[in-house]
Parts: C-alpha cells; structure tokens; sequence
C-alpha cells in the first residue's frame, strides 16, 4: 500500500517566484472601430493621433479577429487570451456571463502575489459586465479592480486618467464602448465622431503617460479592437457585423512604450489570442491557459529582465474542466491538462485511480521546454465515474493532481 501512496503524492516540486520587472501596460480597447476608419485609412482622417503613435512604435498591418465578431465574445478574448466559450449567469438580478479560461489579471495577480489595485478594468457603467474566470487554479482571488463609471467615452476616460494617476496599476485594460454603438445607430457622422474621441482619448492618455513620473518611460501602451464591421455593399455597411467577412475580421492594433521598438510595421498575421501571451512576456508571467502567442517581432528583446518565471520553472496545472464526463453540466468527455518545462525533458503523464493502479498512459516521450497542453478523452472508455490522479514526471520533477470524472 505505501508503494501505491507513493504515487499518489508529490515527491519533488520546484517552486519558483517571479521577478516583476519595473514596467507598466494599459490596453485600450476601442469598441467596434472598422479598419477602413482606423488604420487602414492612409489619410488617417478620424485617428491621427493613434496613427502618430504608431508610427513611433509599432503597427500590425494584419492583426485578425479570428474568432467570434461580436463584442461579447470577441471583448473577454482579448483580455483572456482565448476564444473559449464564456459562460452565461446571472448575478444580482442582471444577465452577464464569466470566461472558462483565467485571465490576464489572473495570471499577472497570482505569479506575482500582487494587490487587487495593481490591476484595473475601467469601462462604462453597466449593471452586468463580463466577469473573469471562476478557475481552480487562479478565480476571484485573482481578478482586477472594476472600475464602472459613466455613460460615455469621455467619462471613462476622466475615470481612467483619476485611477490611474492615484494608484499607478501594473496592469490596467481601458474600454471604450461608444464606436460600436453610434455605428449601430446608422448615423455615419456619430460613429466617426466617437472614432475621433476614442483617438482624442488614446492621446491625452499616452500624453498623462509621459508627464507622470511613475509611468514615464516605463509603460507600454496598446490600442486594438474587438471587431470590425461589414464593408460597404455587405450586409448593412458600417452599420451591422457579426459575421466572417474581411470587413469584421480586420482590425487594429498598435504598441508603444519602453518594450516596443520604433517604426515598426509588421505585416505577419495576428490575432486577437496574442494580447494576452505578449503582455505575460513584458510584466513576466505565465498564461498557460491562453491559446495565443507572443507578438515578439514588436518587443525590444534587449530591455527584458528576468524571465525566470518563464525558463526556470517546472509546474503541472489543475486539469479544465474538472469534473469532467458526459454527465457534468458541460457535457465535456475531454478535459485538458497543462504542464511547462524548462529543459527539455523526457516526460510521462500516467492516470491512476485511487488504489495507485495505472489505468492511462497519456505521455511518454521527450518534450521540448514550454508550456505543453494534452487532452485526456474517455469516449469509448471502460473507466467508470470517481477520483483519479494524473501524474507528471519530467526528469526529478514529479507531481500528483487530482481529477474528478463522472459518466
């Protein structure tokens, strides 16, 4: 029996604490910008000062909402890093829903055990705004200072530029809702007026950037959008998007700051998932959740400092979903288990049940270092419901994890 606890539990683990660098980032998200309007107009008519910005940092000529383009999908894909289905609920009365997958404050929060006022989400008044993630390894614990403020634009900006000043957050994301809804309402001179102030805003913003002493030359700012809408001839014009045509696809994005190298302009494909993983590279965390990759061709590689968190670490996360079966509330036969290396490494990760008896090989293969994703499935498996714990095991690095299946 002692052979089998022996299994069952963490022989070794390597814990390692991050270094947060002494850097700053604030995204703007601007809600339903079309390209044509916004980067893609060469006379940059409605955005000249995000224009100026970018030309002094960098531009993504094809930065893609590959996903879903609609601003409740595509907004929590931005700030998760993920296009993972989010979750509808109801809290307070009010219809909102929460992501599956942690996010960006989550991972920033945890790795380096920051207080909530490191990080904010300032947005418009609203009585049920999208909610992070509730996930057993990161969760409330973990999520940002909301910040609700005003019906407008401007508003959320008076907020932004008060809290900010104030409390100086690591990490802040700032949405901006009033392009979507003007290009909804038809009134073609509404919605390039909000275009106008959203740039207004992106201005005074980095302009409060570079006069305060805290953010000054420390802070890397980024402006994209969630979505675009339909071209001209398509649908409804500016008027309506939601679908898959280039008009609702194409969107902007553009960085500025100490990490970002000047006069970039990048015509790789990116998407959406990538916010996420870049920021994790510049403020030093991990996003093992996020599908996305890091923008590296903007990050001036020769400012970073310790990446330990990155290089150094062994871990195993907590596999998601969990429980997980055909008779959970997701229906989800598959749950997915992540682990990162930082050697490359010969690997195994068994499934045992509770008497230490091995019931799944799922890896046993050299891997690369990095973080690593495997789907364990159990369609056409003769495993019935109750506790199992799946193990990894890479060089002297071993560790247990419990997980819940129910058929």
């Amino acid at each position: 029996m002692r052979k089998y606890l022996l299994i069952l539990v963490s022989l070794f683990s390597t814990v390692v604490s991050a270094q947060l660098p002494d850097k700053y980032v604030i995204v703007l998200i601007i809600d339903g910008a079309r390209y044509s309007e916004t980067l893609g107009d060469s006379l940059s008519k409605f955005i000249p000062r995000i224009k100026f910005l970018g030309n002094q940092g960098a531009i993504l000529d094809s930065f893609i909402n590959d996903g879903v383009t609609s601003t409740k999908r595509a907004v929590p894909a931005i700030w998760c890093g993920s296009w993972s289905q989010p979750k509808d609920t109801i809290i307070d009365g009010f219809n909102t829903q929460y992501a599956l997958v942690p996010s960006v404050w989550e991972y920033f929060r945890k790795t380096h055990s920051l207080d909530q006022k490191q990080t904010f989400y300032l947005l418009k008044q609203l009585n049920g705004p999208w909610l992070p993630s509730f996930h057993p390894d990161y969760g409330e614990s973990y999520w940002p200072t909301y910040l609700l403020q005003g019906e407008k634009d401007i508003s959320v900006w008076q907020s932004a530029k008060y809290n900010l000043e104030k409390f100086h957050p690591r990490l802040s994301i700032i949405y901006l809702a009033d392009v979507d809804s003007y290009g909804h309402s038809g009134n073609w001179q509404n919605y390039t007026n909000a275009i106008k102030i959203a740039d207004s805003i992106a201005g005074m913003l980095w302009d409060f950037v570079q006069a305060d002493s805290v953010f000054k030359n420390k802070t890397n700012l980024f402006i994209t959008n969630d979505h675009g809408r339909h071209l001209d001839g398509i649908s409804s014009g500016f008027i309506g998007h939601g679908d898959g045509c280039w008009g609702c696809r194409h969107i902007m994005f553009m960085a500025i700051g100490s990490d970002i190298k000047n006069g970039i302009q990048s015509k790789l494909k990116r998407t959406i998932p990538d916010v996420v993983p870049t920021i994790g590279k510049i403020l030093n965390f991990p996003t093992p959740y996020a599908s996305g990759k890091v923008i590296s061709e903007i990050i001036n590689e020769v400012s970073h400092v310790d990446q330990k968190v990155f290089s150094n670490s062994y871990q195993l996360y907590q596999n998601y979903p969990n429980p997980f079966g055909e008779a959970t509330s997701s229906g989800n036969p598959s749950t997915a288990i992540r682990y990162q290396l930082s050697t490359s490494s010969h690997v195994t990760l068994k499934v045992y049940d509770v008497l230490g008896r091995e019931v799944a090989t799922l890896i046993d293969e050299i891997k690369d270092p990095g973080i690593h994703n495997n789907i364990f499935r159990i369609l056409n498996s003769t495993l019935s419901s109750g506790i199992y714990y799946y193990q990894l095991r890479a060089g002297l690095f071993v560790e247990t994890k419990k997980i819940v299946l129910i058929r």
